[in-house]
């Protein structure tokens, strides 16, 4: 497991976690240890149901207006049967399913009738950590340096240094010969596989010789994975065969885990290239990563929905769509992503909402349905898949007044040109509305409860049941201008190098594949994003 609490909690990257009083001064524990500590080193000193009461405490006192399944996104491929308490059963009973009951907030769980939120939060939280607690626990020996990340001490024995996958990879694959080594780059783990016949033309051997490579190569990756030495790089892959589901974007897999992004030397490919190439049952098809067949799940989809009683509204089919194999977290991604299902929405799917997005003609002549949430300024794809946009707080919002939406973005969450609508919130109904301007009523309230002043930051999105969720995120006090832009978007954590910050910025408007800077900028200037333009030069 080399990955760190706020890996698993993603409210800990959106929040400034160094002025959380109860992660500090933890004895046993180093500075900054929930983002350079990896956690079955955190669980040799707070065990599963400490660590559990420790996020109860920060789920209640920090985050109350989060979904429980937005502060620990495990619990959704938790079991419901490991979280066996009665305070769960109550509460899943008032809830009406497993995923009805992480939706709910932290709040929302306290104001039910006969639910005690914090006790269910616990038993929840503990089961997800009690999974991946280690058979026999490492003592914590020396501090973790906090800009070096969860990286092994030089005291450290050997079995500890192997937990850093891509060294691990490297070492294991470091000696391949010339033609082996080609082979491994345009076929084993190429994102495209080049054709054997070409290859062998460039190798100038017979097309035999490159499948009887291929095929050694392939031989010799699934004898390495089952050595013991390969014991962390197998518990990764198993953590995240168990996070995809039946479909998933690349672009998610690619930032899974850190290390996901960075080039192994042994074989100069991504190291996500060489996960896919290890991940039982799953291909890539385009943008998807996908078991089986994409064409096939495609088209159970389709069948899926038009074989109901009754058009579903778009919640209800998200929700079928889990009988397939498909996460909630990506539901809506994997529905908008299906051809000939999305001509269908408009009369099938939630007509009475008209959450299809409407014939209209955009500035310049554009014309072919409202602006693209991808297009649209200071809207943002975040870690859980949806789509936020990002509000900055004025004294005309923290006074009453009302927000304006950009058209993309009230397309996006379903609204339509002359509708009204009052969604739920953590702080009660706020309103919606598209008259003149779609535009979201005062969020006072909201802004008070978070503290929220003129300069800071909001990021809002409506969840896949129509609740309007609120991230805040305070002004930034200075910084270089790489972080300055990385806080813009929603992230966090440090910036690191410039190329790894445009990778992030470039995944957050919508850019899937590794781009090059012109083509961010050039992105960036499509949508109107001129803050970030200016900070990136």
């Amino acid at each position: 497991m080399n990955f760190c609490l706020s890996d698993l909690v993603p409210p800990l990257r959106w929040s400034d976690a160094a002025r959380i009083t109860t992660l500090a001064d933890r004895p046993g524990l180093p500075d900054a240890w929930w983002r350079t500590l990896p956690l079955h080193r955190v669980l040799a000193v707070l065990d599963a149901e400490a660590l559990g009461d420790l996020l109860t405490e920060l789920a209640l006192g920090h985050w109350p207006a989060a979904a429980v399944g937005d502060v620990l996104p495990a619990l959704h491929v938790l079991d419901p049967d490991e979280a066996d308490d009665p305070q769960v059963a109550i509460a899943l009973d008032r809830a009406g399913s497993w995923h009805g009951l992480l939706a709910l907030s932290g709040r929302e769980l306290a104001d039910q009738p006969f639910v005690k939120a914090r006790p269910v939060l616990a038993a929840l939280f503990t089961a997800v950590f009690l999974r991946m607690s280690p058979e026999e626990a490492e003592p914590v020996s020396e501090p973790v340096a906090e800009s070096a990340g969860p990286v092994a001490e030089p005291d450290d024995p050997p079995e500890e240094q192997i937990r850093d996958i891509p060294a691990l990879i490297d070492a294991a694959f470091s000696d391949l010969d010339d033609q082996t080594w080609m082979v491994a780059q345009n076929r084993v783990f190429a994102d495209e596989p080049s054709d054997p016949e070409q290859l062998a033309k460039l190798l100038a051997v017979p097309p035999v010789v490159i499948h009887d490579l291929e095929a050694a190569l392939r031989d010799r990756l699934s004898r390495w994975l089952a050595l013991p030495e390969a014991t962390p790089y197998n518990e990764h892959l198993a953590r995240l065969t168990g996070t995809i589901g039946a479909a998933f974007p690349k672009e998610r897999f690619v930032t899974a885990a850190e290390w996901h992004g960075r080039d192994l030397p042994s074989l100069e490919v991504p190291a996500w290239r060489f996960v896919l190439a290890t991940l039982p049952g799953h291909r890539l098809f385009g943008d998807w990563l996908v078991a089986g067949d994409i064409e096939e799940l495609r088209e159970r989809t389709r069948n899926l929905i038009a074989s109901a009683e009754r058009p579903p509204t778009v919640p209800q089919a998200l929700e079928m769509i889990g009988s397939l194999g498909v996460r909630p977290d990506v539901a809506r991604q994997w529905l908008e992503s299906v051809p000939q299902l999305r001509a269908q929405k408009a009369s099938q799917i939630d007509p009475d909402r008209q959450q299809d997005r409407q014939q209209d003609r955009q500035p310049g002549g554009q014309q072919g349905g409202l602006k693209d949430v991808a297009l649209t300024r200071r809207c943002f794809r975040q870690p859980d898949g949806r789509w936020w946009l990002r509000v900055d707080v004025s004294g005309h919002h923290l006074h009453g007044g009302e927000v304006p939406l950009p058209s993309g973005f009230a397309a996006y969450v379903g609204l339509a040109p002359g509708e009204d609508r009052t969604v739920r919130s953590a702080a009660g109904e706020v309103g919606l509305s598209w008259h003149a301007r779609p535009a979201l009523a005062s969020l006072q309230r909201i802004l008070s409860e978070v503290s929220a002043e003129e300069g800071s930051h909001i990021f809002l999105t409506l969840s896949e049941e129509g609740t309007l969720r609120i991230r805040h995120l305070p002004a930034a006090n200075g910084g270089d201008e790489t972080s300055r832009a990385l806080r813009l978007v929603g992230y966090t954590a440090a910036s690191g190098t410039p190329e790894q910050a445009a990778r992030v910025i470039a995944t957050r408007v919508g850019l899937t594949a590794p781009v090059e800077r012109p083509e961010l900028l050039a992105r960036l200037r499509e949508r109107g994003d001129r803050d970030l333009l200016t900070l990136l030069g």
